[in-house]
Formats: C-alpha cells, sequence, structure tokens
C-alpha cells in the first residue's frame, strides 16, 4: 500500500530517506525552511564562472568567496559559503541555541550543513560501532544504494581493507606534496601495518567525470566554483523530478502529534508566520542532531529535560614533512583532505583514530604570520609552507567529550541549551596519537610540531548525535532499531541523533546510509 509521507529537513539524511521511500513506492512530502544564500552571491558566482579557470585566484571577481575566512594560531574560522553565513542563520520563532563551553550549530538551509561540509566519505567500521543495535552488514545495501546517488572520488589502496568502498571511484587529481607523501606511505605500507597505521588517497563526495573535471583552483574552502563538491540540495532538486515527490519550503517545523492512526507536524510559515499543520502516515525528522532533538523534545513535552549528544573530539596537528616540495605556492590543486590516515592500535584507543591530511593551503600564511608575529619579515615562508601539512584528527565519541542539551520554555520563547561533558581520557588519547605520530616520522615523513596541537571545542568538527540513541530495547529517550522517538510509533528521526555513538571516520555516509535503511524498512510496515 502506497503511504503518505514526511520528511523533515533536506540535508543528506533527509534525501536519503526519501529516495528509500520513493523507491518503495510511498508518497513524500519534504518540509524545509529553505533557507538560502543571497541572490547577489548567486550572480557573482555565475560571473566567476565566466572567468577563465587558471585565473581565478588572482581574479577580483573571487573576491567575494574570501570574505570573512582566515586563519591563525586558534585554527580556521567556521566555514562559510562562497562569502556567506546563510548555512547557519537562525530563524524569528525558532527555538534560539545557546552554546556553553560547546561549539556546534544548526542548519535552516536548503541542503543544511552539506553546504559547508568537507566532502570527505568513509563508512563506519564493526569495530566502532560494537554498541549498535545495526551492524556493519546491516548498513553495507544502503552504503552502496546513497552511493548510487552521491559522487565519490578515491581509489582502491590499502584503506580498503578498513573500509570497502561500495562503489566504482576515481581519485581528484593529487598535489605534489600529497603525492610525495602518499608515495612514501605505500613505499613503508608493510612497516607501517605492523605498527598498525594504515593509509590511502581521500575518499571525497566531489564529482570529477567526464565533463564535469575539477580544475584544481584552489579554492575548495570557501565553496567550489563550479558545484562539485555535493550538497545534497541538488538531490532534492533531483528529487523535484519525481511524481510522487513534492518539496514545501519556508516551513519551520516545530512539533510532531499522533492521533488515529496517522501523524502530523506542526510548525508555521516562514513568510507569514501563521501556523500550518501536515498530516501523513508517517513522519521522519532529518533536520540535524540540534534540530531533530528540539522538535522531539518538544513534541514529547519534555522540557527542562537533559539529553546527551555524543561528538566526535576534532583536532588539528601541524607537522612538518622530512622533504620540502618545491612550488607548493603556485601549483594548481584542490584543498580538499588529499590522503586518509587510521590508527588501529590498542595502545592509543581502543577505537579507530582518524586523520585527513591536507597539504597547501593559501590560508597556511595567514597562521604563519600570527605565529611569527613582528619577527615575521625574517622568517622563511616559502620553505615552511614547502614542509607544512596539517593533520585534522578524529576521536571516537567513548574518547570525546560530551554535551549536554536541555530545551527551554521561556516567555520570549524556547531556547537549546547547550553544555560541556568533559572526558579525562581526552587529553590523553590525543597525546598518545602525537607520541605515535613522532614515533612513525621516519615512516611516514611527517614531524608533528607537537606545541602547535589545537584542541577544538566539543561539536566543533560537527560529527556529533546520540540524543536518542537506538537501542533493541529501548527504555527512557532511547529510539527503537527505526528511530522512533520515544512515545511514538510513526514519528522516527533519521539523522545522527539516533547514532548510540560516533566512530572518528566521517559521519556523513552513516547517516545517510542508516537513514536510507530506516525509510527502507519503515516503508515496510
Amino acid at each position: 500500500m502506497s503511504l503518505e509521507t514526511i520528511v523533515v529537513g533536506s540535508g543528506p539524511s533527509g534525501v536519503a530517506c526519501a529516495w528509500a521511500l520513493l523507491r518503495a513506492g510511498h508518497r513524500v512530502k519534504m518540509l524545509d525552511t529553505g533557507l538560502h544564500r543571497e541572490p547577489e552571491l548567486s550572480e557573482r558566482l555565475a560571473q566567476l564562472q565566466t572567468v577563465d579557470s587558471v585565473a581565478w585566484n588572482a581574479a577580483p571577481e573571487a573576491a567575494f568567496l574570501r570574505k570573512g575566512i582566515g586563519a591563525d594560531t586558534k585554527g580556521i574560522p567556521l566555514k562559510l559559503a562562497y562569502g556567506s553565513d546563510f548555512p547557519y542563520r537562525s530563524l524569528r520563532g525558532g527555538a534560539e541555541v545557546i552554546c556553553e563551553d560547546v561549539y556546534t550549530r544548526r542548519s535552516l538551509a536548503f541542503g543544511g550543513l552539506s553546504n559547508v561540509w568537507g566532502a570527505s566519505m568513509l563508512p563506519y567500521r564493526q569495530g566502532d560501532i560494537g554498541d549498535w543495535p545495526v551492524s556493519e552488514a546491516d548498513l553495507a545495501p544502503h552504503y552502496r544504494a546513497v552511493l548510487e546517488h552521491v559522487p565519490l572520488s578515491g581509489r582502491e589502496d590499502d584503506l580498503r581493507a578498513l573500509f570497502p568502498l561500495f562503489a566504482d571511484a576515481s581519485p581528484l587529481p593529487m598535489g605534489l606534496q600529497a603525492r610525495n607523501l602518499l608515495a612514501r606511505l605505500d613505499r613503508n605500507r608493510a612497516a607501517l601495518k605492523e605498527k598498525n597505521v594504515f593509509a590511502g588517497a581521500s575518499r571525497l563526495a566531489v564529482t570529477h567525470t567526464r565533463g564535469r573535471l575539477c580544475v584544481c583552483c584552489g579554492l575548495c574552502l570557501y565553496g567550489c566554483p563550479l558545484n562539485l563538491i555535493y550538497c545534497s540540495a541538488s538531490s532534492v532538486e533531483d528529487l523535484k523530478t519525481q511524481t510522487n515527490f513534492a518539496y514545501v519550503p519556508g516551513t519551520y517545523i516545530r512539533k510532531a502529534e499522533e492521533s488515529g492512526g496517522r501523524a502530523a507536524a506542526e510548525g508555521f510559515d516562514v513568510s507569514t508566520g501563521k501556523a500550518c499543520s501536515f498530516n501523513a502516515d508517517r513522519i521522519f525528522l532529518a533536520c540535524g542532531v540540534l534540530g531533530t532533538t528540539e522538535i522531539a523534545l518538544r513534541s514529547m513535552r519534555a522540557y527542562s529535560t537533559s539529553v546527551r549528544l555524543v561528538d566526535s573530539q576534532y583536532f588539528l596537528q601541524p607537522c612538518l614533512a622530512l622533504n620540502g616540495t618545491r612550488g607548493v605556492t603556485k601549483e594548481h590543486l584542490h584543498t580538499l583532505a588529499q590522503v586518509f590516515i587510521e590508527i588501529v592500535d590498542e595502545t592509543i584507543s581502543n577505537y579507530t583514530v582518524h586523520l585527513q591530511t591536507y597539504t597547501y593551503n593559501e590560508l597556511y600564511a595567514g597562521a604563519i604570520d600570527s605565529v611569527a608575529g613582528i619577527i615575521g619579515p625574517f622568517v622563511p615562508k616559502e620553505v615552511i609552507l614547502s614542509r607544512l601539512i596539517v593533520l585534522q584528527g578524529y576521536l571516537h565519541s567513548h574518547e570525546s567529550p560530551s554535551m549536554n542539551c536541555v530545551l527551554e520554555e521561556t516567555e520570549a520563547g524556547d531556547t537549546l541549551r547547550v553544555r560541556i561533558e568533559e572526558n579525562p581520557r581526552t587529553r590523553e588519547t590525543i597525546r598518545r596519537v602525537q607520541k605515535k605520530l613522532l614515533k612513525c616520522s621516519a615512516l611516514t615523513g611527517l614531524i608533528p610540531l607537537m606545541p602547535l596541537l589545537r584542541i577544538g571545542q566539543p561539536g566543533r568538527g560537527f560529527h556529533s548525535g546520540g540524543s536518542f540513541p537506538m537501542n533493541r530495547s529501548p527504555s527512557g529517550f532511547q529510539s527503537d532499531c527505526l528511530g522512533r522517538i520515544p512515545g511514538f510509533s510513526r514519528v522516527h528521526a533519521v539523522d545522527s541523533s539516533v547514532f548510540p555513538s560516533i566512530p572518528a571516520s566521517t559521519i556523513t555516509l552513516t547517516a545517510m546510509a542508516n537513514a536510507h535503511r530506516i525509510g527502507t524498512q519503515a516503508a515496510q510496515l
């Protein structure tokens, strides 16, 4: 029987769930606040595309991309999309998010946080999800299904033993620094394997096919001028061509209700402020961990009740390569992650430690100037840049701080308050990672600059979830294996809010696969 279903949110989890429901023959209505970037930015982007890509870096038409983004000794600030903060903007009438010693954001944008992500794509390993009621084998067909829609760049290499590809992939062009690093890692793979270190080319959700090729302009962190980095907004545009799909933007959903074997999503129209309600057989919440948590707590009438968000600790470790690479400041390359390094060593952590390798980026020059201060003119910046490589690391949530989240009802409106919950194991685990990197430096060619380590606040890596963790026999604030929130039989959370833990490897592919799994199985009820 064809069901009438509602998906709330246009981010990666939302579109993955919609694909599954449509494949099952159900009707899907996607409700979305759907904030867009400013029209003038789209006009500037179109103008930039008329300029030869070889000249983009120096072109005055590209200046708007760099607006508001720089780097210093604290690291790289919040990433913008083509110079705009629209992915993070709040909305009058929506719950205010107040962060205390944490750094996290919700998104009301069309495409959610996929407007500003780093495009890294890895599945989860069974050893990292042993506390889940869903296994790696359960997720495998849904990884494949997602990658039928999402582009994947990568290659067959040593990473496949840990992380299956699940799809055909071809690598993006690599910069010379990355090629040199990967060649060294490949030469020393046997010795590194003995030390439980594995490496390979990065896997990225970036289109690089005939007719749509990466031009290696180096502007990736500002927003790809050719829109080659996957954003789920593009999938919504594809979904709009389906007969059984309807997209309803300008809608802020506040809560869900159930009655008479049906479910209702209730909220307000963004343009008029008027209340609105949508009925369906089932509702799937895909608003990101903060958005879904807000809706679920309000639906459960669980004000002033704390739920725990788990997070994968994010950190930056600058390194110097043993050998310099000439001409990096003039080379044409992409500036997303180029190499992945995985540490699977129980003396370091009981779980995989994931490291993403970033080679030259124009932002590094500003960071060097910030460190150098008044002696900057005497610092051999070109020499440093020829050897500087930054590792962006993640830990499993069991070895990371978590966050305490409470929905508070006030006269001025609802507030979602998020506070830190420290984990005493975090700094010690990162210290062991540093020592491991130092011991392996002769094999990797990377010397960690230990004093320059930067540990992000909880939430800073945007790898968070777990407010309603899945459990085969749910109790309290746990959901079941279909993400049904407590007290509801027809309202499913499908994003990372149902993850029992957050492994270190990248979150988006599994968020999409699990949403696809829930949509597929719920469609059979």
